[in-house]
């Protein structure tokens, strides 16, 4: 008896190629692909150096704010520097000094007891003084000093022309006459007792030729 022959085998069914197309529809979409995460990560960087450059901008914008403070401080104390400079440079050509020759703080006036003091030379007088009673000021010349004194302090006695003020309680002045002339005194006289309070100064301020009575001798 003869036995039934086997099935022969099938072979598998051949693998179809991918076409051209689709090889390079696959390259576009990785080409793509790697081109939208390159795009991320530089948007990523360019993100993080403009927050980094921002960061700067505000640090360097405080610096900036800071030293514009500190020029502005600096150039105010330049300012009060050269006022200041100009203040000592003015006060050391014309130095202001007190006279002590009269009296030191409050002292007693009246028709008795004058206040007198010299007019030193190539100096301006200042003349100031607060009293609780009228007070009559003069600049007198070398010679009507004289003449005031020996009378009996009666200014009816003194020839020529003089300085005199009106009687008052308070008397601020300046007397330029001895700026070029070493020939004056000031006088200070109340015709009551009363209480008188000078503070009489003068300022180095030569002049350049001879003043006052000087000029004309």
């Amino acid at each position: 008896m003869t036995e039934p022959s086997s099935p022969s085998p099938v072979d598998p069914p051949a693998r179809r190629r991918p076409s051209r197309a689709q090889v390079a529809a696959a390259l576009v979409l990785v080409l793509a692909a790697g081109l939208v995460a390159a795009l991320a990560w530089d948007d990523a960087r360019v993100h993080r150096e403009s927050a980094q450059q921002a960061r700067r901008a505000g640090e360097l914008s405080r610096e900036v704010a800071a030293a514009r403070a500190e020029r502005d401080r600096l150039g105010n104390q330049v300012g009060a520097l050269q006022a200041d400079n100009g203040r000592l440079q003015d006060a050391a050509r014309s130095p202001t000094l007190t006279m002590w020759n009269a009296c030191s703080g409050p002292c007693v006036i009246g028709p008795n007891a004058v206040r007198v003091g010299s007019v030193p030379d190539t100096f301006q007088l200042l003349l100031t003084f607060t009293a609780d009673v009228p007070v009559h000021a003069y600049v007198f010349t070398f010679h009507q000093w004289t003449q005031y004194d020996r009378c009996g302090f009666d200014v009816g006695c003194v020839t020529g022309a003089y300085q005199a003020y009106d009687p008052a309680t308070s008397v601020d002045t300046t007397f330029a006459e001895a700026e070029g002339c070493s020939g004056y005194v000031w006088v200070l006289r109340s015709d009551r007792d009363g209480t008188i309070t000078p503070n009489v100064r003068v300022r180095y301020q030569p002049a350049s030729s001879p003043t006052g009575v000087c000029a004309s001798g």
